[in-house]
């Protein structure tokens, strides 16, 4: 419990100075109205989100909207037969707030439409990355082990790879 305080005590004075920032530069944006942004903000947006940046400027994200692709996503990959190891494959689904995929997927080529499946993680990816962003999300940045697959009794399964230090 007493140290549960000081942690708490910490979070909310981050989130109290974020709060600050952001209202101090609302305020200075408003004081120079037609003014273009300075270079800086810019610079900030990058490139590689050109087609969901037009769509996060003009709309705000929910969480909806991801657990929509996350249901499809869960659809396409869930018969997780298999006849042979090769036939199983694992994909990384998502951003965490500090980099990285926010979970893996297992699923089974046999069954599952790969290019489908490529196309949903890499979508959900980018929500996530701009629902993060949009809102200031902080996450636990704690890296996440891509794990490997098997085929065991005709099924795809995760099998969690062993990093022991030497």
């Amino acid at each position: 419990m007493n140290k549960m305080i000081p942690t708490l005590l910490v979070t909310f004075l981050l989130f109290g100075c974020q709060g600050e920032a952001i209202k101090k530069d609302v305020t200075t944006q408003n004081t120079t109205n037609a003014q273009p942004q300075s270079g800086l903000q810019a610079e900030d947006k990058k490139p590689k989100e050109t087609n969901l940046a037009i769509q996060v400027d003009s709309q705000k994200l929910d969480s909806s909207d991801i657990a929509a692709y996350k249901q499809s996503l869960e659809g396409v990959s869930a018969d997780k037969s298999c006849d042979t190891n090769t036939q199983c494959k694992v994909i990384a689904v998502g951003a965490r707030a500090c980099g990285g995929p926010s979970s893996y997927l297992v699923y089974s080529t046999k069954s599952a439409n790969e290019k489908q499946v490529m196309q949903l993680a890499d979508q959900i990816t980018k929500l996530e990355r701009a629902f993060n962003k949009q809102n200031q999300m902080m996450s636990i940045c704690q890296h996440l082990i891509e794990p490997a697959t098997q085929c065991v009794e005709n099924k795809c399964v995760k099998l969690q790879k062993n990093h022991s230090a030497y």
